[in-house]
């Protein structure tokens, strides 16, 4: 559907006056490009005959995806002659995959919550927004999502070096994936250029799994900063007992602008579970897919050659998911430290200056904010497990105990 023109000059202005604004529209675009999914609360401003075609190319790509993560696991009944470390990585994949094609699932399946909550986040928000705050979410932002590229693309392309030289240099075979055909043993060249398929649509897969992964990650780091944005308003108010005027008209201001912070503090709390609702499978299924995947990495170093060929694709692999999970549970834990430093600063906000009737209507105020302001901010996995730095740490120990109980 073609863009409406007045979508396109609302989109060029908020583009300039709000950053917030152009980083969840990039971030749209790219998940747009990846995996034809319109996160976006306006439509892409591609041009219609090229989105036509490309939404009908990507329901094509979708299928594919889903027959290769069934081809995972028809390789238990066709594929009986694997070695320790190619039985252990059809395990590995079949299980990974299925779990991230869950989460790639869900996060689609909420796509009219995300395109709310990234409005709100991108425009209701912003009616107080500190350009320092705003430039560190920037940042923080580019570097979790340029590590979290990185680590997955290396780990791909580390499988795809390891077979292709094993293939260059020995009589084995180009296998990355363990598929339902071709066999680990078929020199045939049709086979061979199977294989190659595999590899290339196993790019694709992750691809379009790490692109949505962009917009709940990106979702929760402005939570984090705007919750951080509300402490920096709420102390700025006292300000308002600093200017000219007289002292009635600043006492009114002050109340009218404190309740402007409540509606933005109860809207933030709206984005975050609006969070929890659309990203709980990724938040849930990172936990497990941390869990398991080391357990099986630690299984495979037992039986793998000591060799920068054999160990590099066990090193990334392992890179990625600490990192990749680390990347949400940091984040997720962010946001629990910066919204407990928000009862403080509604406080420290001026309440104080204000004298007779009004100090009785601002004092309530204030300590029914407060009050609300107490309860603590979580974002959950497994509906239960509190992510934060301590339960990525707790994770992490419990994958070398369950090893250790195994072996």
């Amino acid at each position: 559907m073609p863009l409406k023109k007045s979508s396109r000059n609302m989109t060029s202005i908020k583009f300039q006056d709000n950053r917030t604004f152009g980083l969840f529209h990039t971030i749209c675009r790219i998940i747009y490009l990846s995996c034809a999914t319109n996160f976006w609360f306006e439509d892409m401003d591609y041009p219609a005959k090229l989105m036509k075609i490309y939404n009908a190319t990507s329901r094509v790509l979708e299928v594919t995806v889903a027959v290769f993560i069934i081809s995972d696991w028809g390789a238990f009944w066709t594929q009986p002659n694997l070695t320790e470390k190619q039985s252990n990585d059809r395990i590995l994949f079949a299980f990974s995959h299925v779990v991230m094609y869950s989460v790639y699932s869900s996060i689609v399946y909420y796509k009219l919550e995300i395109r709310e909550l990234v409005m709100t986040l991108a425009v209701r928000l912003k009616v107080y927004n500190d350009g320092t705050i705003e430039k560190m979410m920037l940042r923080t932002t580019f570097r979790y999502l340029t590590a979290l590229v990185f680590v997955c693309s290396s780990t791909l392309f580390s499988f795809g070096i390891g077979s292709g030289i094993q293939a260059l240099t020995t009589n084995a075979t180009f296998t990355t994936v363990i598929p339902i055909w071709p066999d680990v043993e078929d020199r045939r060249i049709i086979a061979g250029a199977a294989r190659i398929v595999h590899y290339i649509v196993w790019w694709i897969f992750v691809v379009r799994v790490i692109s949505v992964y962009f917009i709940i990650l990106t979702s929760t780091i402005g939570i984090t900063h705007q919750f951080n944005n509300l402490c920096k308003y709420f102390e700025k108010l006292e300000n308002i007992f600093k200017g000219s005027g007289s002292q009635e008209e600043k006492e009114r201001k002050y109340e009218n602008a404190f309740k402007v912070g409540i509606k933005m503090h109860s809207i933030t709390l709206w984005c975050t579970r609006q969070t929890q609702l659309a990203g709980g499978v990724a938040f849930s299924g990172q936990v497990i897919i941390n869990v398991f995947v080391l357990v099986l990495l630690m299984i495979q170093m037992m039986f793998t050659e000591r060799t920068l060929i054999a160990m590099m694709p066990i090193i990334f692999t392992a890179s990625s998911v600490l990192i990749g999970t680390g990347v949400f549970l940091w984040n997720a834990g962010d946001v629990t430290i910066e919204a407990s430093r928000l009862p403080a600063a509604m406080f420290h906000s001026g309440w104080h200056n204000s004298t007779r009737q009004s100090s009785v209507r601002v004092r309530k105020l204030v300590t029914i904010a407060i009050a609300q302001a107490q309860k603590r901010v979580l974002i959950k996995g497994l509906g239960l497990l509190e992510l934060s730095y301590e339960s990525y740490v707790t994770i992490v120990k419990s994958s070398y105990s369950l090893f250790s109980v195994i072996y």
